[in-house]
């Protein structure tokens, strides 16, 4: 690790928001986030300075967008000296100590930290493939989704203007499809 990154905020929404936006921005690891209290949450990143100079500065990007007043602080520490895991996780560890996934593993998840651009994916609850989940989001969040996965049966043309039922059922498909 060259760089640590760590970006604060008011509240846990904000912070899963700009965990997804780091991973989905640069070639950053999850590290953590520390529940600082009042509300406040820390998102730990960790990757080669470049690249998590951009994770943190589109984490700060995101969460703006959700909400002007979630942004905390936000700061990267490019080689970060080795005593700081005193303080934080300045590497990946075991679920419950440092490296404290965003999103905590299930009951039958392994106990180990999110790695990954998987926080999206690993949210709590039941997973996307269930269709009572995918009925709850949003046509955007439908078409968002659809956009992101593979062997869709669909043109972009045809998800801009797809009903939501229609997307469910490409998106089923797809998953389905997927798992064979």
């Amino acid at each position: 690790m060259s760089a640590l990154g760590l970006v604060e905020t008011a509240g846990l929404l904000a912070a899963v928001e700009c965990a997804d936006a780091m991973l989905k921005t640069a070639d950053v690891r999850l590290l953590e986030r520390h529940l600082v209290g009042a509300g406040l949450v820390t998102v730990t990143v960790s990757g080669e300075v470049a690249a998590v100079r951009a994770a943190v500065d589109a984490g700060m990007a995101a969460v703006r967008a959700l909400r002007v007043d979630a942004l905390v602080s936000a700061h990267v520490i490019a080689r970060p000296d080795s005593e700081l895991r005193r303080v934080v996780a300045v590497s990946p560890g075991p679920c419950g100590g440092p490296g404290t996934p965003i999103i905590p593993a299930g009951p039958s998840a392994p106990a180990e930290p999110v790695a990954s651009g998987a926080v999206a994916a690993a949210a709590a609850g039941p997973p996307v493939h269930d269709i009572s989940r995918l009925k709850k989001m949003s046509l955007a969040r439908l078409r968002d989704l659809a956009r992101e996965t593979d062997g869709l049966a669909m043109t972009r043309e045809a998800l801009s203007s797809a009903r939501k039922n229609d997307l469910i059922q490409a998106l089923l498909k797809a998953y389905r499809q997927e798992e064979e």
